[in-house]
């Protein structure tokens, strides 16, 4: 946020970030002051984010509270926060003041100190997020800390690690105390301003109170592995940032103003990108469509100085972060994390990791039904090179083909197969040049295409009614099902420039045989047979994934997990050898099986089938049909006895192309065996 004062409503960073990202002429609707109305809101709020700077000019992040009245009105526009705490005073040389293993209440109860009374005359910039995490609602603020109170525990003189606990943790030498008292802090904070903000993207918990023993684990980089599991299994952090513009801030002479929130998501959804010597410690996360101020992203435009806190609610247990931030857009975002259109990259400076340091917990209720699948960094696709298939300086991803849409078919209630012809893109010359490039696929690849032309219905705030659809871009990676074509003559097209281009695939029908689930797949089911469609085409390669042909191979798959032997039957398993495929589906989706082994041929495959669900008279009928095709039934799960041993050597090797649940029991089942995984987290 910023403040009201200045003629603009928006400031440089956040007037440039709504150019670069489209975003129409808009009143900021930021109220100077507090409302009596979020006044009286808050003391319902458990949990305060609160972000400032520390005497090294680094942003720190921190939550504190534990239940309602965290902070409540002591007088018009201002605030009083109380919360537990654990503080020491400054060693001698260390100059006035308190410490301890908190960054935020560090900073705050540092300077002028009479006794347990640290007073800030011009007052410490300050910026905050009265957050209730059970009803989902939160409101920011932002202002400054004038005076600070640090008030002894009933049990005073009672080290922070109480009986038994591990009390370690010291920091550097003379800068923090090994064993800080617990304590009460209260701070007075005068709000110059607020905002409401919506419920979107934040995981439902009921919070609760929780003496603290806080732990020093680490302040230094690379961070420990506990750390790093605490970014991965995380569904939230806390971020600060700040705006300067020259003034004649109190706070290094040119600060604005200061800005606190939070960004939420399925756990994981942030991603460690390095946390080594060589590249440092990096982390990326998407930002997912939100109310399009861009306050955040505006003042790390302006200055990349960001604090991030990531609160385990189970455990306890917080990672402070300080470090610089870096937005990128478009083209750059989808490099570094796929079918993303804004990304932020932090590299972070100064860590510190401490166990048990909240005074709270919180217990998971529900997750917002707005969070995205995780989208992983472009390096950690199995198979990928890295490479997004976006040119320099786009918007997003370039075509290399168009996909036309010639025949669908259905073969379960639910399983379709999609045929499309490619050619190249006429109106693009670079990427007819591409296509000319191409060569066929091989068997368990895939191909990418771009939907949204024909699905994105623009931008909007709150979709209740879809809310998945806010941060969906309607591009879809499929595995290829079909056989790869037979090399051929490439054939010359010219573009609309007149120039000619060869292109092996140009007229080549590919098909996908995909489940009707989600949006792109329900209107591929949908679409009209004599209806045209054409989409771009934006990858087509990735993992070979098996080869039906390699010896002594055992495939075990799940339902249409199958596809990536699809494209490889009527190939051949090799001289005088059936393939064995083991293959666990639902009596609904027996058709599919037919479909297979109605291609393959009995002198190809060896199939046991596992079959769940209830069987009608018409799958009465298709267990007859597979048997005549020679493959062998079971009416029940698959099971380990199934699968251990079911190769006809000891030297036998496991594809497992199957979704996570199957996938997960196989690896335990084969654990000491040869298994390479069919990866479909394109």
């Amino acid at each position: 946020m910023h403040t009201l004062h200045r003629h603009e409503q928006w400031h440089p960073g956040e007037a440039e970030m709504h150019r670069r990202l489209g975003v129409p002429p808009q009143d900021n609707p930021t109220i100077p002051g507090l409302p009596s109305a979020y006044a009286l809101w808050m003391t319902r709020s458990p949990l305060l984010a609160l972000g400032t700077v520390d005497r090294d000019d680094r942003i720190w992040t921190t939550v504190l509270g534990g239940r309602a009245g965290v902070v409540r009105p002591l007088a018009e526009g201002v605030l009083g926060l109380s919360s537990a705490a654990h503080l020491g005073p400054r060693g001698d040389g260390d100059g006035p003041g308190w410490t301890g293993l908190d960054p935020v209440l560090e900073a705050l109860f540092s300077g002028p100190s009479d006794g347990r009374v640290v007073d800030h005359p011009g007052g410490k910039l300050v910026a905050g997020l009265a957050i209730d995490l059970e009803e989902r609602t939160r409101v920011k603020l932002a202002g400054r800390v004038f005076r600070g109170v640090v008030l002894p525990d009933r049990a005073e003189g009672e080290g922070a690690a109480g009986d038994g606990a591990e009390g370690d943790g010291a920091g550097p030498s003379g800068t923090r105390p090994a064993d800080p008292a617990r304590v009460d802090v209260q701070l007075a904070l005068a709000v110059e301003e607020t905002l409401g903000n919506c419920p979107k993207y934040l995981n439902s918990k009921a919070v609760r109170t929780h003496e603290a023993f806080p732990r020093l684990v680490g302040d230094s980089l690379p961070l420990p592995q506990a750390a790093v599991d605490l970014v991965g299994r995380s569904d939230i952090f806390f971020l600060s940032s700040r705006h300067r513009d020259g003034g004649d801030g109190d706070d290094g002479g040119d600060t604005e103003s200061m800005d606190t929130n939070n960004r939420g998501g399925a756990p994981g959804f942030v991603r460690v990108f390095s946390n080594d010597a060589d590249e440092g410690v990096v982390l990326v996360y998407p930002e997912y469509s939100g109310n399009r101020l861009f306050q955040t992203l505006g003042n790390l435009r302006t200055d990349p100085a960001v604090g991030i806190t990531f609160p385990d609610f189970e455990t306890g247990d917080v990672l402070y972060l300080s470090g610089r931030a870096e937005i990128l857009v478009g083209a750059d975002a989808a490099a570094l994390l796929p079918h993303s259109r804004v990304a932020v990259k932090v590299t972070v400076e100064a860590a510190r990791f401490v166990a048990d340091g909240l005074p709270f917990r919180g217990r998971p209720l529900a997750p917002s039904p707005y969070n995205p699948p995780v989208r992983r960094l472009a390096r950690e696709a199995r198979g990928a090179d890295g490479r997004s298939g976006a040119a320099d300086g786009a918007d997003g991803p370039e075509a290399i083909a168009t996909a036309t849409l010639v025949r669908s078919s259905r073969i379960t209630p639910t399983v379709y197969r999609h045929t499309f012809r490619l050619s190249p893109d006429a109106l693009s010359p670079r990427a007819a040049e591409r296509f000319a490039t191409l060569g066929p696929w091989r068997a368990g690849q895939h191909v990418t295409l771009d939907f949204s032309a024909h699905l994105d219905r623009g931008w909007s705030h709150m979709r209740d009614h879809d809310p998945t659809s806010l941060n969906d871009d309607y591009i879809r990676s499929f595995t290829i099902s079909g056989a790869p074509p037979e090399p051929r003559p490439a054939r010359g097209r010219e573009d609309s420039a007149g120039t000619e281009h060869a292109g092996a695939l140009d007229g080549v029908e590919l098909d996908v045989t995909v489940r009707t689930h989600g949006p792109v797949t329900r209107f591929l089911a949908r679409r009209d047979p004599g209806s045209a469609l054409t989409v771009p085409v934006l990858e087509l390669g990735g993992d070979e994934g098996l080869r039906a042909s390699d010896q002594d191979l055992v495939v075990v798959a799940g339902g249409v997990g199958i596809t990536p032997l699809m494209a490889q039957v009527g190939q051949g398993a090799g001289p005088g050898r059936r393939l064995p495929v083991l293959w666990s589906l639902r009596a609904d989706d027996l058709p599919l099986a037919v479909d297979l082994l109605e291609r393959a041929g009995q002198a190809e495959l060896d199939v046991t089938l596992f079959v769940t669900g209830t069987l009608d008279a018409s799958g009465q009928d298709d267990l007859e049909t597979l048997a005549r095709l020679g493959a062998v039934v079971r009416t029940r799960r698959i099971r380990k006895d199934d699968v251990v041993g079911a190769g006809a050597t000891e030297h036998a090797r496991y594809g497992v192309c199957a979704g996570p649940g199957l996938r997960r029991a196989l690896l335990e089942w084969l654990d000491g065996e040869q298994v390479s995984l069919v990866s479909f987290d394109y």
